[in-house]
């Protein structure tokens, strides 16, 4: 074996995939979590183990090969990609990604005697003690509250390929620390708020308020919720969507994600403090947040109109966690004010350059995406960045990217030379993604 095989070709020459959908994922999605670890800062240790893990636990998720046809709606990407990276930016030399999927079930299934898939990828990962500290106790606790047994799904004739966030309103997202994997689930409360007739947010109360009391009192999640119904009547707010960490629930957060149409200060401000429950951002942190959102949102009205919000969510997510502790992040789409992925790049490295930041990350993240993805579709159009994060904070913002491969547009692109063309790639959800 030559000495100059990068971690992605030694493993590509190593493992056998047997299947050929698992196959085509490991060629188009390895090929680019290897390209972004490298670019990030990960040791060649640490590519090669998280290659492997991807590579046995996540390609063999992502169901069948894209073509001519695409059987269902996903929500996780624009393009309906099954699975998004992130790129958060932690200093000026690295980076830590992160990889949210959905997975889905084999042809023919049927849903209505099959378990929740993302739960059967969660207790392998338990049952085979594959990523330390894994704990599933509020993940049992909220399928049980948001996706009770015996709920009907209608709507899903056979043989399909099932999926699992419509159908059993889960998904999953590996963060991927320098020192190891931590898991998040999500759940879409629409499922059951559909059936018992009440709103997402009341369905989100509920089941957090059926949480055992003494975690509950942790939570001290009251102040959030009445924040939360205030913007709901102020702003027109949509909490559609939240999300656990799968760790023992002393160290655990709960993320509520909401998507709205406000890009005001007065929004943003309000926002950050719940509503003046949380202090307000030091005048340097805002500063840097504020120059951030107005890097891609500084030509936006203080409301969107529905016809831009459908394609440009904007939105928060609000974190709670042990010993009362909250903190809000907001996150904005570039899709409709940027024309294409190279564009969103220039803006950003003109974002850290006016931040007096290195350009050294800038320049190794651009490098990766055309490299990825090549520079004919990355000037070609704005179909990858889908979602910026931000929050304020000492020192240097937090800033977070969200990438679609683009892997559907693309393979569809060229079975069919105007798929890529006839469907927008800024055809954003207007519910929150799965990957913040």
């Amino acid at each position: 074996m030559s000495a100059n095989l990068t971690p992605w070709e030694t493993w590509g020459t190593t493992l056998n995939f047997r299947n050929k959908d698992v196959q085509f994922w490991w060629d188009r999605l390895g090929r680019m979590f290897a390209k972004l670890l490298e670019s990030a800062g990960y040791t060649i240790d640490e590519q090669y183990r998280e290659l492997h893990f991807f590579a046995l636990f996540v390609a063999t998720q992502l169901g069948p090969a894209p073509d001519e046809s695409m059987p269902w709606h996903l929500l996780r990407t624009p393009d309906q990609t099954p699975i998004d990276f992130s790129w958060e930016w932690s200093s000026d030399r690295d980076a830590v990604l992160r990889y949210a999927f959905e997975p889905i079930l084999p042809a023919g299934t049927n849903v209505n005697h099959l378990r929740n898939p993302t739960q059967v990828w969660l207790e392998t990962m338990q049952n085979q003690a594959l990523i330390p500290g894994l704990d599933l106790e509020w993940f049992h606790h909220f399928v049980s509250t948001m996706v009770p047994p015996g709920m009907t799904h209608n709507g899903f004739g056979e043989p399909f390929y099932g999926r699992a966030a419509p159908v059993f309103g889960t998904s999953l997202a590996v963060d991927v620390r320098k020192t190891g994997k931590a898991v998040k689930a999500y759940f879409w409360p629409s499922l059951n708020a559909n059936a018992l007739g009440v709103s997402n947010f009341e369905c989100i109360k509920q089941a957090i308020r059926a949480l055992p009391t003494e975690q509950l009192e942790d939570l001290e999640a009251e102040p959030a919720f009445e924040f939360l119904q205030e913007a709901i009547e102020k702003w027109g707010i949509n909490p559609a969507l939240f999300s656990i960490d799968c760790l023992k629930p002393k160290s655990a957060r709960i993320k509520i994600y909401v998507g709205g149409s406000w890009t005001s200060r007065e929004f943003l401000l309000d926002a950050l403090t719940m509503g003046g429950r949380l202090p307000a951002p030091d005048e340097s942190a805002m500063a840097s947040m504020t120059a951030l959102w107005d890097t891609f949102l500084g030509d936006a009205p203080d409301k969107l109109p529905d016809e831009v919000v459908a394609k440009s969510t904007p939105g928060f997510y609000l974190t709670l966690g042990s010993g009362g502790k909250k903190s809000v992040k907001m996150y904005m789409s570039p899709q409709h004010w940027c024309a294409t992925d190279g564009e969103v790049m220039s803006r950003l490295r003109g974002y850290f350059a006016s931040q007096q930041q290195s350009d050294y990350l800038i320049g190794r993240y651009e490098s990766a995406v055309r490299h990825i993805l090549g520079s004919a579709v990355v000037d070609g159009r704005c179909g990858s960045h889908f979602y910026i994060g931000t929050e304020p904070s000492k020192g240097r913002p937090r800033v977070v990217t969200y990438l679609s491969p683009q892997t559907y547009l693309l393979e569809r692109g060229q079975t069919q030379p105007s798929a890529a063309q006839s469907e927008p790639p800024s055809k954003v959800s207007t519910e929150p993604s799965a990957s913040q």
